[in-house]
């Protein structure tokens, strides 16, 4: 081995990467110095990737196709999203607007993952997009547009976090307007069960970590099943729109010129719905056989949730009833009044909401897993402030020679 080297090579010395003892180049190593076990390596494909790659494996691969499956739609929350922003649709466009316009971004969302399922099959890194651009831009361009694709997705991830933690907050804030009528509701008061809701995604994810592959299959099985168990109360006791109000008849409440206009900005909840299944891509290095699994994730991710999210879409398109009484709702939420409305029952508003607010919770956990993982690897790239420290990984599980 080479005696020459410098401070942070001295410090990781050499490391065991796979059963031969084979060793890694002083050169290749990142700063973190860490290899995890044989068995969460992954498979020879993963190890050749990384090496392609320029990188060692460093976390540990526990997540598999149906684990990846769940994550991707968990997160993604097509249809619970879809029914938070129901009332901005309601306002701008109507349910026409939900209809067609959830058809036309579906369209463009699948083509959109398909392109980036491809090239997590070619290049499965946590970077993701920043790595591509980096990639495939031209050369003197390379690494101004991969800092600043960086930095746009870094910001735009940590801001969905929260965006996702304030639906929590605020549906909790509604459900306790429903069910106490001398409750006063106060912005603050939905601030604190922001941060609440984020704290606690936080610390799951920090002393949880482990456990997160297996707690994505069971809320998988909460968010399909969830489905079920709120549109089957709402198709059999909600008053039933006609086929032309619910499908061809465009409407403009929020005061725009046209209602042309009120409609493109209605499209922003179908939009809102079907953002973020590239979280998978994120969580490339701790996936099992990631070139191949990362895609399949991708694309089921997106069929399942596209088909659950239209599903839901068609139903309230008929079920939603009087508009302007559920954009009236103090809850602050309309689809909370659509649950009452049909049940006309507390307790099962509660249990239906509540489903909800596991579904968008899990979520939010998913959101932090891979908010954590973008920010580490772009970190890793020296692309932000003190990236030593946020590229750190803790070496419980690492093999050192």
């Amino acid at each position: 081995m080479d005696s020459k080297m410098n401070g942070k090579d001295e410090q990781v010395l050499s490391y065991v990467i796979n059963d031969d003892a084979d060793t890694l180049p002083m050169d290749n190593l990142d700063p973190t110095g860490v290899i995890v076990k044989p068995k969460w390596r992954g498979t020879a494909q993963d190890k050749k990737d990384m090496e392609v790659l320029g990188r060692h494996q460093v976390l540990r691969r526990n997540f598999r196709f149906l684990s990846m499956l769940g994550f991707g739609s968990t997160l993604i929350c097509t249809w619970e999203i879809l029914l938070s922003y129901i009332g901005f649709v309601s306002t701008n466009g109507g349910t026409a607007m939900l209809f067609w316009g959830y058809l036309v971004v579906l369209v463009g969302v699948w083509c959109t993952y398909a392109s980036i399922s491809e090239m997590s099959s070619m290049a499965p890194t946590a970077g993701g997009q920043y790595h591509w651009v980096s990639e495939f831009a031209p050369p003197r361009h390379q690494k101004f547009l991969s800092y600043m694709v960086g930095w746009i997705c870094m910001t735009g991830w940590q801001a969905g976090l929260l965006s996702v933690g304030f639906l929590v907050g605020t549906i909790i804030q509604g459900l306790i307007v429903l069910n106490n009528a001398t409750y006063t509701f106060e912005r603050w008061h939905g601030t604190l069960l922001v941060w609440a809701v984020t704290s606690f995604c936080v610390i799951f994810n920090t002393y949880l970590a482990k456990r997160l592959p297996a707690i994505e299959g069971v809320v998988l099985t909460i968010h399909v099943m969830g489905l079920f168990a709120i549109i089957v109360p709402l198709w059999v006791l909600s008053p039933r729109a006609t086929s032309k109000d619910a499908l061809l008849t465009f409407t403009n409440a929020g005061g725009w010129p046209s209602t042309g206009l009120s409609a493109m900005i209605g499209l922003l909840t179908p939009m809102g719905s079907l953002l973020g299944f590239d979280c998978c891509v994120h969580m490339a290095e701790e996936v099992e056989d990631s070139g191949r699994t990362l895609p399949r994730s991708i694309m089921w991710s997106v069929y399942l949730n596209g088909t659950m999210g239209f599903i839901m879409a068609v139903t309230m398109c008929y079920c939603l009833g009087d508009v302007t009484e559920v954009l009236k709702t103090e809850t602050g939420y309309p689809f909370i009044q659509v649950f009452y409305n049909a049940t006309q029952s507390y307790a099962a508003t509660n249990v239906m909401v509540t489903i909800i607010i596991i579904t968008i919770t899990a979520c939010c956990v998913s959101e932090v897993a891979t908010c954590s993982r973008q920010l580490w690897s772009f970190a890793r790239d020296k692309g932000v402030p003190f990236s030593d420290w946020l590229a750190f990984v803790r070496r419980p599980d690492s093999d050192e020679t």
